[in-house]
């Protein structure tokens, strides 16, 4: 019998996992913690592909928690993000916007924003600067930002009041141009009955979504689903996300692999949780087997406790 999530878990914990609640933000003159040596994360980036990346960052730059050193964790993320050398990143759980400034600062090459950017419309109704926001990073060499938007604002309860982010971007590979849709998504935690509950209701207004505005668009949703894509986390039920699953004609889960294979996208935890979801025009382009949990706890030291309790989620796209 598969473990479940969130049982027994410390309170910190619990709500690093992504629950409702807002902390303070990472003040000017918090305390930062000490810096360690930069460390060397192998490239998954590849010239001939379009490489996607998510990744839940546990509260990052909190100064009230996640990692108690966040200079550390600002440093391993930066590592990180660099060395892994993705085109496109969907980022969860980022607290300071001062803290993702200095990173984007830290980025050669990329760009990237917050839900609660001002460019971003209805953002700042969604998102304050003290609590958990979704963002994207993105290679200016490869990709544009076209709009950016917080969409199913009146699902807010559903999605634990994080409504997702869209982000229409235009992406260039090989000298050929294509227009897609990014949306970063970060789910109800907790295994009781009620989150899944919202879980559902998350997934069918998403879907309902999806098919009524982009029935013939590349569309990518990624980020933090809280639930896997096999069975639920929560005991007796089915996958919240079955509805994707079983329209196979037109969604595609590259990260199920992941999911069928027993292969687990946090430190601590069995279940596959991140994932990626594709349209059926991105399906076409998905590199086969490409999806993979990037375990980069493999070259940073404590990385459960000085950086993230989740690993990247990485997948592949060509044409």
């Amino acid at each position: 019998m598969r473990l479940r999530r969130c049982i027994l878990w410390s309170v910190s914990f619990l709500v690093a996992c992504g629950g409702d609640p807002s902390f303070e933000a990472l003040s000017p003159g918090a305390s930062l913690g000490t810096q360690e040596a930069a460390v060397t994360i192998p490239s998954q980036g590849s010239a001939t592909t379009v490489d996607i990346g998510c990744w839940n960052v546990e509260w990052f730059g909190s100064s009230s928690n996640g990692p108690t050193n966040d200079t550390l964790q600002q440093q391993n993320v930066r590592d990180v993000l660099l060395g892994s050398n993705l085109d496109i990143w969907g980022l969860e759980e980022v607290v300071s916007t001062t803290a993702f400034s200095n990173l984007k600062a830290q980025l050669s090459g990329y760009a990237g924003l917050l839900a609660s950017d001002a460019s971003v419309t209805s953002g700042s109704s969604f998102y304050s600067s003290s609590e958990q926001k979704v963002g994207i990073l993105y290679k200016t060499s490869v990709a544009s930002v076209q709009s950016a938007r917080i969409i199913l604002t009146a699902n807010d309860s559903d999605f634990a009041g994080r409504p997702p982010l869209e982000v229409k971007m235009r992406v260039t590979l090989n000298g050929t141009a294509r227009d897609i849709v990014v949306i970063v998504f970060h789910a109800k935690a907790f295994d009781d009955a009620t989150s899944w509950q919202r879980r559902l209701n998350a997934s069918n207004a998403l879907k309902a979504y999806l098919d009524s505005t982009y029935p013939s668009t590349p569309v990518v949703v990624l980020g933090d689903w809280n639930d896997d894509v096999d069975t639920s986390i929560t005991s007796g039920k089915a996958s919240p996300y079955q509805n994707f699953v079983s329209d196979a004609q037109d969604y595609f889960f590259p990260t199920k692999a992941l999911s069928d294979a027993k292969v687990a996208s946090t430190a601590s935890y069995p279940d596959m949780i991140d994932h990626q979801l594709v349209t059926n025009e991105l399906k076409s382009l998905y590199v086969a087997g490409s999806a993979k949990v990037y375990r980069v706890d493999t070259y940073i030291s404590s990385y459960a406790t000085t950086t993230t309790d989740h690993f990247p989620v990485l997948t592949r796209y060509a044409w």
